[in-house]
C-alpha cells in the first residue's frame, strides 16, 4: 500500500479541523415593519405617525411610517381621488391605519353643535378599503376616533360604526376613542382637546399613539418616553416638514403614566372581547318634538316677534319675525342677525307662510350663511306672547351632506 506524504496528511487534518469549528455570525436584524396612515387632520396634528415611530424605536422596534392625510378628507375621498390607493399598491405594507372624517362624512349640526349622524357615508368606503388592504397582504387597522368635546354622547355612534366595519372587514381596531372617553371621565385635568373642541393636543395625539402601539404590537407602552422630538407638520398644508425638527410631545411623568396605562387597559379589554364590541348605535340626533301649543285663533299673531335661533355653528342668531295679514292669508319677513360673528346679516320675505289651527310654518329662502340653503321653520304658540319652534335645512354637497337642525324662541314686541 502506497504511503501518503506527511505534508498531505497534515493538510487534510487542518482542513477538517477548520471546517468543523463553530462559526459565530451576527444575527440578521428583523425587517422594519411598514405602517401607512390614511386619514386627515386627526392623523397629521402633532405628527401622530412620528410619535408612533419614536415610541417603537424607544422599545427597540424597527418601524417605517408614511402618511397620506389631507385635511378634512373622508375615506370616500381617499378612495376616489388622491394618492392613497397608489401608495398602498406600490408599497409592501404590514399595517394600514384608516381614519375617517370626525363626523363620518355627514356635516350635521343640532342647535349649532357638531354631531355624528350615522355610518351611511362611512361604511361603504370603509369596507372597500378593508378589502383592498387585505388583498395587498397588509392588515387594515381602523383608528376609532373620539367624539367632539361638546358632544360626548356621540362616542357610541362612532364606536358602533368603526366596530361594524372592522368586523365585516376582518380588520383590527385601535380603540383610540374609547381611551379618550376614559381619560375624559377619570382624568379631566389632562386636556386632550385643542380650543376648537375637536383636534388633539399633544397629549391627545400621544394617547392615540399609545393605543395604536398597543394594537399593533400587543405590548404595553409603559416605560416609553413622554418627551418626543421629530419633524413637525405644517398645519396649513398638512405636510411633514422634513427639514425641521421640533418637540412633538413633552408631558409630565404623571400624565405619561396615565395615558400609557389607559391605552393598554382599553386595548386589553377589547382583545378579551375578541377584538370587537357589540354595540348598537343610538338613534340619530334629533330635535325634541314641539309641545301641542295653544289654538292660534286665540293669539294675535300680527306684529313683530323677537328672539334667538340656535342653528348655525357660529353661535346663537338673533331673529326678528314680522307677521302681517294679507287678505285671507298671511305674509311676513324674517331678519337674521349673526352678531358678533363675522357673517353678514340677512333679511328676506318669507315663503309659504301658513297658519293652521295650532302650528305656523314658513320658509326663509336661500340663506348664504348656510350654504345657500332654504331654512324651513315650524312653530307653536306656548302662550299669548311667546312662540317656540324648530328650523331645518339640508343639502347634498360634494364633500358630504350638510344638515342643520335648530330650535328658536321669540316673544311679542
Amino acid at each position: 500500500m502506497r504511503k501518503r506524504p506527511l505534508l498531505f496528511i497534515i493538510g487534510v487534518v487542518l482542513v477538517a479541523a477548520v471546517s468543523s469549528a463553530p462559526t459565530t455570525l451576527e444575527p440578521a436584524a428583523p425587517p422594519a415593519r411598514r405602517v401607512l396612515f390614511i386619514g386627515n387632520s386627526y392623523t397629521y396634528f402633532n405628527n401622530l405617525p412620528g410619535i408612533l415611530l419614536a415610541l417603537a424605536e424607544a422599545a427597540g422596534r424597527r418601524l417605517e411610517v408614511r402618511m397620506v392625510a389631507p385635511g378634512g378628507w373622508r375615506l370616500k375621498d381617499h378612495w376616489e381621488k388622491g394618492e392613497a390607493l397608489k401608495t398602498l399598491r406600490d408599497g409592501r405594507w404590514d399595517y394600514v391605519i384608516l381614519q375617517d372624517q370626525s363626523t363620518l362624512g355627514v356635516n350635521l349640526y343640532v342647535d349649532g353643535k357638531t354631531r355624528v349622524d350615522g355610518d351611511a357615508e362611512f361604511r361603504p368606503s370603509a369596507l372597500k378599503w378593508g378589502q383592498e388592504i387585505a388583498r395587498s397582504g397588509a392588515m387594515p387597522v381602523f383608528y376609532l376616533t373620539w367624539s367632539r368635546k361638546a358632544s360626548p354622547e356621540d362616542q357610541d355612534r362612532l364606536t358602533s360604526a368603526y366596530m361594524t366595519a372592522a368586523r365585516e372587514s376582518r380588520a383590527r381596531v385601535a380603540p383610540v376613542g374609547l381611551a379618550w372617553k376614559r381619560v375624559r371621565e377619570q382624568h379631566p385635568e389632562i386636556e386632550l382637546f385643542q380650543p376648537d373642541g375637536s383636534h388633539p393636543t399633544p397629549a391627545g395625539s400621544y394617547l392615540a399613539a399609545c393605543v395604536i402601539y398597543s394594537a399593533l404590537f400587543d405590548q404595553s407602552p409603559a416605560g416609553l418616553p413622554g418627551r418626543i422630538g421629530g419633524n413637525p407638520v405644517n398645519l396649513d398644508t398638512g405636510k411633514v416638514e422634513e427639514d425641521k425638527t421640533a418637540v412633538l410631545v413633552d408631558l409630565q411623568p404623571g400624565e405619561i403614566r396615565t395615558l400609557q396605562s389607559t391605552a393598554w387597559a382599553v386595548w386589553r379589554e377589547l382583545k378579551e372581547q375578541g377584538g370587537y364590541l357589540s354595540i348598537t348605535a343610538p338613534d340619530p340626533p334629533a330635535l325634541a318634538p314641539l309641545p301641542e301649543g295653544v289654538r292660534l285663533a286665540a293669539v294675535e299673531l300680527e306684529g313683530t316677534w323677537k328672539g334667538e335661533l340656535l342653528f348655525h355653528p357660529s353661535g346663537p342668531i338673533q331673529m326678528t319675525l314680522q307677521v302681517r295679514r294679507a287678505g285671507d292669508g298671511w305674509t311676513g319677513r324674517l331678519a337674521l342677525d349673526y352678531r358678533p360673528q363675522d357673517i353678514g346679516d340677512e333679511s328676506a320675505d318669507l315663503e309659504r307662510l301658513d297658519v293652521a289651527e295650532r302650528t305656523i310654518t314658513f320658509a326663509f329662502p336661500r340663506s348664504p350663511a348656510t350654504a345657500d340653503l332654504r331654512i324651513d321653520f315650524r312653530a307653536v304658540a306656548t302662550g299669548p306672547d311667546e312662540l317656540s319652534g324648530t328650523a331645518e335645512a339640508s343639502r347634498s354637497l360634494e364633500g358630504g351632506s350638510l344638515r342643520l337642525l335648530g330650535t328658536w324662541h321669540a316673544r311679542r314686541q
